[in-house]
């Protein structure tokens, strides 16, 4: 857990320090006072403005959102650091399915949002790693990465429509009990929705052990496994971009390996059928 907020932006909230928990989860970066959740601020003021006026707009059906807070003062950022609505919940393992229906519960919300300026400006880790599962262009830098050669030969054009989505839900879905579930920390791309659905599938065949029986949450969607080929090149190559000093692989690698092959398999047999 890195230092705590700044009394600077305590003061701007009228938080009381002794009041600050440190939050699970994330990066270990959270603090939470109250009803509220202190963060440092990832992303542009600009797209911090952004966030504050759609999430402000989107309607909550089936599903509740984390907004941006304001300072007494206004300020929406206050010495590097941003403030957010404390939703109550918590991330449960293995809910797969229902991470992916409360993501699109949200993306029928957000299908009209228009891409902002400062998204296509975006060149950030994360940016360039969606742009890799996307453009070939972009996408031949990486084919030096064993991963997403194999996976590049499989690839086909795909059908769907963009809009806005959260590319990052497996982790930011909290649940409650009486509650509707809680999405947070939205991860902005405009790509179809489909291609959240495959984030989270990968995620879980990678990270939390998932193995084809995950797969019916996406399985039987048009271009499934198309989708299923570009997510996991989005998190090789968002894992390279963001380590790119890692001497050794990670410890998940032959989770991913294993993901890389039943996915060329399962890819190859639907172009067979196509």
């Amino acid at each position: 857990m890195m230092a705590g907020p700044p009394e600077q932006l305590l003061a701007a909230f009228d938080v009381d320090h002794r009041d600050l928990r440190p939050l699970r989860g994330g990066q270990g970066t959270a603090w939470g006072a109250g009803s509220l959740v202190f963060k440092p601020l990832d992303m542009t003021p600009e797209a911090l403005v952004w966030q504050e006026q759609v999430l402000g707009g989107i309607g909550e059906d089936g599903f509740r959102l984390a907004r941006p807070v304001r300072a007494r003062d206004g300020r929406l950022a206050v010495a590097g650091w941003s403030a957010w609505q404390r939703v109550v919940g918590e991330y449960m393992p293995r809910r797969w399915a229902e991470i992916c229906a409360v993501g699109e519960r949200f993306h029928r919300a957000t299908a009209g949002i228009p891409v902002p300026g400062w998204h296509r400006r975006r060149s950030d880790p994360f940016a360039r790693a969606d742009q890799a599962a996307w453009d070939g262009a972009v996408l031949s830098e990486f084919t030096t990465l064993g991963p997403v050669a194999r996976l590049a030969g499989q690839l086909r054009p795909v059908g769907g429509r963009a809009q806005l989505i959260h590319g990052d839900l497996s982790g930011n879905v909290l649940f409650h009990l009486d509650l509707p579930p809680a999405i947070i920390d939205l991860s902005p791309y405009w790509r179809p929705a489909l291609f959240a659905t495959a984030i989270v599938v990968i995620d879980a065949m990678i990270w939390e052990g998932a193995d084809r029986s995950v797969l019916p949450v996406i399985d039987g969607r048009p271009d499934a496994y198309q989708y299923l080929l570009r997510a996991a090149i989005f998190r090789v190559v968002m894992d390279h971009l963001c380590n790119p000093r890692r001497a050794t692989p990670p410890s998940w690698w032959p989770s991913l390996l294993g993901a890389v092959a039943e996915l060329r398999d399962l890819a190859g047999s639907a172009g067979r059928r196509a």
